[in-house]
């Protein structure tokens, strides 16, 4: 089987469906910000301050070229990876590409229950459900287009609970074992 990749913003499930789908006996779990992480020899943060975007983007993309090449994985790629360089090309080359997607409302929420500086992309505005709603539907108009390129598109909305979980995967397992 080809890596699975699941793509979307940030809260929408992507590490919650593929360690359920790795604890489920589907496949592996890879979370492709450890790996970046790995490879670029520190947090997000730490590339970010030493090398600025570049340099994470150069990490990013060998995390990517690395985790291509294998099987049975589901991999959960950082909300902006489709859209930088060339990632979206080389995940739906060599796999297959899921869009996780969520009501707003549920992001949100998800958001606001986390720690308040795990997301730096909404860490000014974790706190203000207003001004992170605001935040939330920009990035993903502005990713939409990278997003939609995915082979599939997959609701997350509801993965708060066991029973959504079990469900997901279930619903998961249909929508890329049949149509596969």
């Amino acid at each position: 089987m080809r890596p699975i990749f699941l793509i979307g913003m940030m809260a929408a499930g992507k590490s919650t469906l593929g360690g359920a789908l790795a604890a489920a006996g589907v496949s592996a779990f890879v979370d492709l910000d450890a790996v970046t992480e790995r490879i670029g020899g520190g947090t997000a943060a730490d590339i970010f301050a030493a090398g600025g975007e570049s340099a994470f983007a150069a990490a990013e993309a060998a995390a990517l070229a690395e985790v291509s090449g294998r099987t049975d994985v589901v991999v959960a790629c950082g909300g902006g990876t489709p859209c930088r360089a060339d990632n979206m090309d080389v995940m739906l080359a060599a796999g297959t590409v899921v869009w996780l997607t969520a009501d707003t409302s549920r992001i949100v929420a998800r958001i606001m229950e986390a720690p308040a500086g795990q997301r730096p992309l909404v860490a000014d505005c974790h706190a203000d459900a207003a001004a992170l709603t605001e935040r939330i539907e920009r990035l993903t108009a502005e990713r939409a287009p990278c997003y939609g390129r995915a082979h599939y598109k997959f609701d997350t909305t509801h993965l708060d609970t066991a029973a959504e979980v079990a469900d997901a995967v279930e619903r998961f397992k249909k929508l890329i074992y049949i149509r596969s």
